[in-house]
This record gives C-alpha cells, sequence and structure tokens, in this order.
C-alpha cells in the first residue's frame, strides 16, 4: 500500500508538471508576416547621414559584438527620392555586406519604436527593450555606438531578448488583469514571459498570482529574470520578484 501510494504520488506530480504550462493567458492573435526587424538607427538627422558614418557605426556593431546577437541592418532615416544616394552606392552595400550587414530604411512603426539610448539609463533602457518585447515590436536603438556606456551595450547584447523579438510566434503580448505594470506575452509553443516595470523611484517587490497567468502547478512554477539570470519559484500561489528603482524584471517560464 505504502508503494502505491508513492508511485500515485509520483504521477501526479508528473501530472502537475506537464500541467504547468498548459494555460494560456490573455494576447492578441498570432502576427502573420515575418517578425519585427533588429537594427541600429545611424543617429543623423533625416537623408543626412553620411556613408562614412554608416560605415563606422557598421564598424561599432562588430566591434561590441551586437552583430553577432541579432542587430544585423544598419538603418538609414530617409524618405523619397533621395534614398539613392545609399541605394545607389554600391561600395557602400559591399562594404556592410563583407561585415555581415545591409542597409535600409525604417518604416513608420520602426522609427517610432527607436530607443535613444544615450538618453537613458540603463535601467530605462531595460525598460524600453522590455516593452518592444512584449509588444512584438521591432527592436531598433539609435545612438552613437562608441560612446554608449558598458552596462548598457551590455543589457542591448543579452542575445535570449534579441531571440525574443525575433520569435516565431510573433504574438504581442498583454495586460495581466489589467494591471499597468505587468504584462505576458505567450512564446514558442510553451514559453511565456512576464515583465513587471517598477515605474517609482525605490527598489520593490512585485507580484503576479499564479492563477492570473491561467497556469497549473502553483508552488511548482519556475521562472527565471532573463535580465539578471535570478531563478525564482512561486510561493503562496505567487511570483515575487525585487525590482530596482525605474528598472523591470523580465521572467521567463518554460
Amino acid at each position: 500500500m505504502a508503494a502505491l501510494r508513492r508511485l500515485t504520488a509520483a504521477a501526479s506530480a508528473v501530472v502537475a508538471g506537464a500541467a504547468l504550462l498548459t494555460g494560456c493567458v490573455r494576447t492578441e492573435p498570432d502576427r502573420s508576416g515575418p517578425p519585427p526587424e533588429v537594427g541600429w538607427l545611424v543617429a543623423a538627422p533625416p537623408c543626412r547621414a553620411s556613408a562614412d558614418q554608416i560605415r563606422t557605426q557598421a564598424d561599432e556593431l562588430v566591434r561590441t559584438g551586437l552583430r553577432d546577437v541579432g542587430f544585423r541592418t544598419v538603418f538609414v532615416d530617409c524618405d523619397g527620392g533621395e534614398r539613392k544616394r545609399y541605394t545607389g552606392d554600391a561600395q557602400l552595400t559591399r562594404d556592410l555586406a563583407a561585415r555581415g550587414l545591409d542597409v535600409a530604411f525604417p518604416d513608420r512603426t520602426e522609427r517610432s519604436a527607436a530607443i535613444d539610448v544615450e538618453r537613458g539609463s540603463t535601467a530605462q533602457v531595460r525598460t524600453a527593450v522590455t516593452e518592444r518585447v512584449i509588444r512584438a515590436e521591432p527592436l531598433v536603438a539609435s545612438a552613437d555606438l562608441a560612446a554608449v556606456s558598458p552596462p548598457t551595450l551590455a543589457a542591448l547584447s543579452t542575445r535570449e531578448v534579441v531571440d525574443f523579438v525575433r520569435d516565431s510566434r510573433n504574438a504581442p503580448g498583454a495586460p495581466v488583469l489589467d494591471a499597468p505594470d505587468i504584462f505576458s506575452r505567450a512564446i514558442g509553443e510553451k514559453g511565456l514571459l512576464i515583465s513587471l516595470v517598477n515605474r517609482t523611484s525605490v527598489a520593490r517587490d512585485m507580484s503576479v498570482q499564479v492563477t492570473d497567468l491561467n497556469l497549473a502547478g502553483d508552488d511548482l512554477v519556475p521562472a527565471r529574470n532573463v535580465w539578471t539570470g535570478q531563478r525564482i519559484k512561486a510561493s503562496d500561489g505567487a511570483l515575487t520578484i525585487r525590482v530596482p528603482a525605474d528598472d523591470t524584471a523580465l521572467l521567463r517560464i518554460g
């Protein structure tokens, strides 16, 4: 009888683990078409970026390793007929291709979503990047790349986060129970992202109830903060993590 009880308990644990990620959260339908772009916008007035400026930013993308984590497009803000000064520059095209990069022109969404990484702190950049990830929007950063601080560069170089932008599911997330600072987004076949944004000037504990995510398992639910690597488990039916002031935690489940 004791052996039967142990077998039953083990089977229940397996079922609970399998049920862990079978829940769903409210998200928008998957979008058709390719996933959002990832790239670097040359910091220059419209149609005023020189070929040398473009090459310099391309060299910086290679030097910093951003190209290798996914920033493979150099965006130039230019519309209309003036684009010919770039599209007609065969040498520029060859130079960027030799670096594993290409030149493109941002559309309205990419232009409006561009993050000026020199104007914010590293924490603010993390928050801005997380918002693009959760909304399944393009990740376009802009600045003189040589002047970007090492901590901000390290944040932008988080390969896993860049991969989320181009996740094949391409489905935007949504607020958890309409909470303004807690969002969720389904990724891949069974993955789930939870963003918790602390918009206050002091660090604070932020929580999300497992039941509000429609996940089974309660205290069995594990999560990892992608930005820091910190691992947590649900306690008393909630995932709780301390978020620094004006910063963001991006939890991955599954």
